[in-house]
């Protein structure tokens, strides 16, 4: 017959067809094309590798970097607000806060850590001044100190901001937080311990020696007039703190 062929032809496609759709068929020609498809080399997963560090570093740096402009912009907005309320105790006493004169011969030699900002800025009442002394106390506070240990840690007489009365004293600082002054002498007893301004960043623990008795303690500095060296007719206060393993110098003459 004519048509045996054709029909021969016909049926040998429809069994090939039904041999290829089988599971078993399948799953080999799965295996066969998962062979042939390309690896990974080495070079490309270092290159793999080098680009997720790379991305790790950014990510690590840049968190690095927020948190030391944030240090930064905090020590520059409490700088500011010094700045303020020293202009504003000049405008009121027509003078700016003393600073410590540790020596004065042979030639003058000013103390800028110890300093008594903290109390002519925010005033202390006078308790007793009789025979010339005087005991003082902060407003926030129920310990008393003398006049002795004044001239002791800041080498002054006296506080100007004072008075009998709270209201005869201008706290020209009132919004200070409590991370912002602190004891520079605390193994003392509480009737000898006296206060300065302080940075909220603290000084490290190792490095170089730390400003006062206590380590951590971080005060800031203060040069009156005429011992100003970069506000010759006025005064440089400035502060100093460790940031990513150097010391940096934010102060009332630099941007």
């Amino acid at each position: 017959m004519k048509d045996e062929p054709a029909q021969l032809r016909a049926v040998m496609n429809r069994d090939s067809t039904n041999l290829h759709n089988r599971p078993g068929a399948l799953e080999k020609a799965g295996l066969t094309a998962m062979r042939g498809r390309p690896a990974f080399t080495l070079i490309e997963l270092l290159v793999v590798i080098a680009i997720i560090g790379l991305l790790a570093g950014l990510v690590v740096g840049g968190t690095r970097y927020a948190g030391s402009k944030m240090k930064e912009n905090r020590v520059r907005a409490e700088l500011n607000a010094l700045v303020t309320a020293i202009e504003a105790y000049h405008a009121k006493f027509n003078q700016y806060p003393p600073d410590n004169v540790a020596t004065k011969s042979p030639f003058v030699i000013v103390n800028p850590v110890t300093n008594s900002l903290y109390y002519e800025l925010t005033g202390v009442i006078v308790e007793d001044s009789k025979g010339g002394g005087g005991t003082f106390r902060s407003p926030n506070r129920t310990q008393k100190f003398n006049s002795a240990l004044v001239q002791k840690y800041f080498g002054v007489d006296g506080i100007l901001n004072a008075g009998t009365d709270p209201k005869e004293i201008k706290n020209f600082l009132p919004g200070l937080k409590a991370d912002q002054h602190k004891v520079v002498n605390p193994t003392a007893a509480p009737e000898a311990e006296v206060e300065v301004l302080v940075v909220h960043v603290p000084w490290p623990l190792t490095g170089p020696p730390p400003p006062t008795p206590v380590p951590s303690l971080n005060p800031w500095r203060y040069v009156g007039p005429g011992h100003a060296t970069n506000n010759p007719d006025g005064f440089d206060l400035w502060a100093e703190y460790p940031d990513r393993g150097e010391v940096r110098i934010i102060g009332n003459w630099n941007k």
